[in-house]
């Protein structure tokens, strides 16, 4: 069995960063996301994936439009 983490962390326009949401599946944390930037208040989001020696690994970034 593989464990699997991400967080999900968000950032607004004035750089300040907020986590989100942390969770075990990868569709999830891409959901999450998205939904994020949808709902208008951040400039964009970042999902990280802990690796086995507990650092996180940038899995994928998203922008505003």
């Amino acid at each position: 069995m593989t464990w699997e983490f991400y967080e999900v962390w968000a950032e607004d326009d004035d750089g300040h960063e907020e986590l989100v949401e942390t969770t075990k599946s990868r569709t999830e944390a891409l959901t999450l996301a998205k939904k994020a930037l949808e709902e208008g208040e951040y400039a964009s989001t970042v999902i990280y994936q802990e690796n086995p020696d507990g650092d996180l690994i940038t899995i994928e970034r998203f922008y505003a439009d």
